[in-house]
């Protein structure tokens, strides 16, 4: 018998054909799902890793780039006003292991004027150096002041002398009380003019004279954020010298900065080999050994928990440890993502034979 052809091409999907086709759509629905839960789960933790390594790798430059330019002058050791009496000591130091701020560490410089070497033609530059026109004690007589001291600018919180073969002296208030724009002698006045044996080799013709401030770097709690802080100011007479509480100026400089360790090399044997330099952790201020180089280490913490909350199995997720001397192997495994920047910075300025 012959089928009518309109009926057969009429004819709809029986019902095992629509539970394969459903089934077939399902599987690949579930598939598609499954993709694209896990491209967004990689693209997250392509977030978190770049946010935290960008934040550890920005923290440590920070305080990396300031190392390089510290101490300008001050190789040999900086004098400094200790409460009316004169005291040396090293322009890079630092406190180890600050129980307040977790066991984190700080470090101290001594920075000058990045401008101090520019062309000086004493009118249009600012902060160039200048040089002292007659050694001696008291005042400054310098060949100009208004590079060092621009008029309407403010003074430099400081003025570091030095000639690179004596231990420099650091002087705080300066202002000058004879402006001069390399037509005449400048004189310039500060703090420590009046104390006597200050400094206690004296100045010298020829020596230079620039800009100078101290800086702090270290980790703080704030609002629940542990953030990488500078403060700017100048040094008190306590021993360690510390901030004048009105001069201090805080500057937050990267979030989610967990912890900071800084560890010291010096050169006992004075063979100036930089596989011979003997680190430790923390550095007195007290001029000692002259420091050579700095390793700087930061751990960034991402502020987003993993998603779940499964730590299991992956160890990224744990708080570092060791580092340093800062053991945290009892920290709980609480879920964050952290970063580690570590960076061995040699320091130029602090070294006679580099100079």
């Amino acid at each position: 018998m012959k089928r009518d052809r309109a009926t057969t091409e009429n004819r709809g999907f029986t019902l095992i054909e629509m539970l394969v086709s459903m089934s077939i759509m399902m599987v690949a629905i579930v598939a598609t799902a499954m993709i694209l839960v896990e491209g967004q789960r990689f693209t997250r933790n392509a977030e978190e890793v770049s946010n935290s390594n960008d934040n550890a790798r920005i923290a440590g430059e920070l305080i990396a780039s300031a190392l390089r330019v510290a101490g300008m002058g001050g190789a040999l050791g900086v004098w400094i006003n200790n409460a009316g009496t004169p005291r040396l000591i090293s322009p890079v130091f630092g406190i180890d292991a600050i129980a307040t701020e977790g066991n984190t560490d700080d470090i101290w410089m001594i920075l000058t004027d990045r401008r101090a070497f520019k062309d000086n033609n004493c009118v249009s530059n600012t902060g160039g150096a200048v040089s002292l026109v007659q050694g001696g004690v008291g005042v400054l007589n310098v060949n100009c002041t208004r590079s060092l001291l621009p008029v309407g600018l403010g003074n430099p919180p400081m003025i570091l002398v030095a000639n690179f073969t004596n231990p420099a002296a650091l002087l705080t208030q300066p202002h000058p009380t004879t402006p001069s724009d390399g037509t005449l002698v400048g004189i310039i006045d500060y703090a420590e003019s009046a104390l006597a044996g200050f400094p206690p080799r004296g100045f010298q013709q020829g020596d230079s004279a620039y800009g100078a401030s101290v800086v702090r770097f270290f980790v703080h709690r704030d609002a629940g954020v542990s953030s990488l802080y500078r403060e700017t100011g100048t040094l008190s007479g306590q021993t360690p010298p510390s901030f004048v509480a009105a001069s201090v100026t805080r500057t937050l400089l990267q979030r989610n900065i967990e912890d900071l360790q800084i560890a010291y090399g010096v050169d006992p044997t004075g063979t100036n080999q930089p596989d011979q330099y003997v680190f430790s952790n923390g550095f007195a201020d007290g001029f000692a050994l002259p420091l050579r180089a700095v390793r700087v280490s930061v751990v960034a913490i991402h502020d987003r928990q993993l998603k779940n909350g499964d730590t299991s199995s992956i160890t990224r997720y744990h708080p570092i440890s060791p580092l340093e001397n800062h053991d945290q192997t009892l920290a709980p495994n609480d879920a964050y993502r952290r970063s580690l920047y570590t960076r061995r910075v040699e320091l130029p300025n602090l070294s006679l034979g580099a100079l």
